[in-house]
């Protein structure tokens, strides 16, 4: 179906079609395949429906799959989003009676509704993040004159501002600059009170026209729009089964972002892209002297993810970057054709040099569990267990293809673990057994303290920018040390409050990444 889609999107719209006639007769199907074909639901047509402007669709799917799916998780997850409407409906319903009020045109007012699914992967299922109120719902303004031009969107925003508080930083104008698939109205925020914001957006009817039901017939032509591109590269690279699926979910059916640049041209990239997926997004050749991005002004890592609306300038360099920051790059980039140019890349590099940072690499991310790196580098009846279960002919094949980046290092961490928690073999059950294999040491949400140990040369401002990579993600320290180890190194003991893997995991190689460092150790 995907290989006839790169050459004709209407092959979707007729499969789109048939696994809605199928979602709709689901009650007579056995419970198991009713779960795999929600499941599939959720995972790919939802995704497919929303690229192609199908949101009724798109609605149906969610909200006839997501309770099949979940069970009685969604079961619940319904009960705490219909309390928290309800917690938050008396306020939302006099937001619209002023807004009639203050806006001086006719116009149409209506508060869209997310799907129970929505706010579940908004949310990654955690129910207390319903209480950030701008993630919840949003209004819709439209002018009832339906021959209402452009301008009269902005004299509808004045009225809005002048009549709530604004959240200043949250304003979007798609008007002026429309989005690559023609999306366009105005985006902003208001305050109703202290602790509850509303996301509010501005269309004449024709935008929301577009908007809610394309002309497919003109946009399914043009074969330089995002979804064409996107089937046509993932095509162009050799993937196994799985490799294809995951390459989709990630690259052509994620949710997407539009990063501006500071000449004013919009980038359409994955969400969770960084720097490195937008530099190859804008030109290829920029990946030999990257060495930063400037989002919004302020300088941060290129393994940073960008987010939607952000300003984004790549910093060059006459040099070439150090290779042990592309050993992270390859591992840290979000789309395809950036991981698929800098493994093809690292396929020219010796040997050696791939495996000494497949090495690198592995070791910096059992640092960050504190799971020990001697039993993996040297046991071997656990390199072979690992071996087994990615997939690779010997370790040091296994290393290469972390260096290369052709191999997830989180995957071979996680078989890892599960290597030491369940041992495969006599050998290792006895280590167990006598309690000399380390465990896993995860992030606790009740006990966040993570204690970091960072070494460096000792130059002025190497505080500043260590602390940086902290205060760029709200990241409290609780305690910070620095010790000056003659001639001229440091040591840095760090104390800090983080309650999440990923936060946590990113931080960790922006530390790496800081000119200078030398190591970093998780202690605690």
């Amino acid at each position: 179906m995907l290989l006839a889609a790169s050459e004709d999107l209407r092959v979707i719209m007729i499969k789109l079609a048939d696994r809605l006639h199928n979602v709709e007769t689901l009650d007579a199907l056995p419970a198991e395949k009713q779960q795999r074909v929600a499941r599939e639901t959720l995972d790919i047509y939802v995704p497919f429906a929303r690229l192609m402007g199908l949101w009724w669709m798109k609605r149906c799917f969610e909200e006839c799959c997501f309770p099949i799916a979940f069970g009685a998780q969604a079961e619940e997850w319904r009960k705490v989003v219909l309390q928290r409407r309800r917690e938050l409906d008396g306020a939302r319903r006099e937001c619209i009676r002023t807004l009639h009020r203050v806006i001086r045109m006719p116009v149409d007012i209506e508060l869209s509704s997310m799907t129970d699914y929505e706010l579940f992967l908004k949310c990654g299922g955690d129910s207390r993040l319903l209480e950030h109120t701008a993630m919840f719902d949003s209004i819709l303004i439209v002018p009832k004159d339906s021959d209402a031009s452009p301008e009269v969107c902005y004299l509808v925003l004045g009225d809005v501002h002048g009549g709530f508080p604004v959240k200043s930083a949250s304003f979007r104008d798609l008007i002026g600059q429309p989005l690559t698939n023609g999306y366009q109205g105005l985006h902003t925020t208001i305050f109703l009170s202290h602790n509850h914001q509303l996301r509010v957006r501005i269309q004449t009817k024709r935008m929301h026209e577009y908007a809610e039901m394309r002309k497919y017939s003109s946009w399914m032509q043009d074969k330089d729009n995002d979804l064409y591109r996107a089937l046509n590269s993932l095509h162009q690279r050799y993937l196994s089964h799985d490799q294809y699926i995951q390459e989709l979910k990630n690259d052509v059916l994620k949710e997407k972002i539009s990063v501006f640049t500071p000449a004013g041209e919009i980038v359409t990239l994955p969400a969770g892209s960084t720097g490195i997926d937008l530099a190859f997004a804008l030109n290829p050749d920029f990946f030999s002297r990257l060495t930063g991005v400037r989002v919004n002004g302020a300088e941060q890592e290129v393994t940073r993810p960008l987010h939607d609306g952000d300003t984004a300038e790549l910093i060059m360099t006459a040099q070439n970057v150090p290779e042990e920051y592309r050993a992270i790059w390859r591992q840290r980039a979000a789309t395809g054709n950036a991981r698929g140019a800098m493994q093809e890349e690292a396929e020219a590099l010796p040997e050696d040099q791939l495996m000494e940072e497949g090495r690198t690499v592995l070791t910096h991310e059992c640092q960050k569990y504190r799971l020990p790196v001697w039993w993996m580098l040297h046991l071997q009846q656990v390199q072979q267990k690992l071996c087994e279960a990615c997939e690779s002919r010997d370790f040091p094949t296994l290393l290469r293809d972390v260096g290369t980046g052709l191999l997830p290092a989180q995957r071979v961490i996680k078989v890892y673990s599960d290597i030491l928690s369940r041992p495969p073999s006599l050998f290792l059950h006895l280590l167990k057994v006598l309690n000399l294999l380390p465990t896993l040491r995860v992030l606790n949400p009740k006990a966040t303290l993570v204690q970091l140990e960072v070494s460096s040369e000792d130059r002025p401002g190497m505080v500043h920018d260590i602390t940086k990579c902290f205060a760029d993600r709200g990241v409290n320290m609780s305690r910070f040390t620095a010790y000056a180890i003659p001639p001229k190194d440091a040591l840095y003991k760090i104390w800090l409050e983080v309650d999440d893997f990923e936060e946590f995991s990113e931080l960790y190689d922006a530390l790496l990444q800081v000119p200078s460092v030398k190591a970093v150790l998780r202690v605690k």
